[in-house]
């Protein structure tokens, strides 16, 4: 095998071990904490997968820190975590869905 041939195997092998890594270490769905604890709703559910066509840096850190967060409608209503996106414009409003969308069991 040549040097070039090493190279590509390396470089080959370190990319489909980042793609194992990625996939395991993003969870396909996380829950939302809830913060008002006397609320009797299921913590929210947020889906990767649902919103796969953005790029991780898209949210974090910017929008969500990269650690399960509570955050309370009223954030919401100013503007930050999911009504960032979901504000009528770039995606549909947080108000305009059924709550059980989110606080799904």
């Amino acid at each position: 095998m040549t040097g070039r041939q090493g190279l590509v195997l390396t470089l080959a092998f370190g990319a489909v071990s980042l793609v194992s890594v990625w996939a395991v270490a993003v969870p396909d769905v996380v829950r939302i904490p809830h913060r008002d604890l006397a609320t009797p709703m299921p913590n929210a559910r947020f889906s990767h997968r649902g919103h796969a066509q953005y790029q991780c840096y898209s949210c974090h850190p910017s929008v969500f820190p990269q650690m399960r967060e509570s955050f309370t409608h009223v954030q919401m209503d100013e503007g930050r975590y999911c009504a960032r996106c979901h504000n009528g414009g770039a995606a549909p409003a947080v108000k305009s869905y059924a709550c059980e969308v989110c606080h799904a069991r």
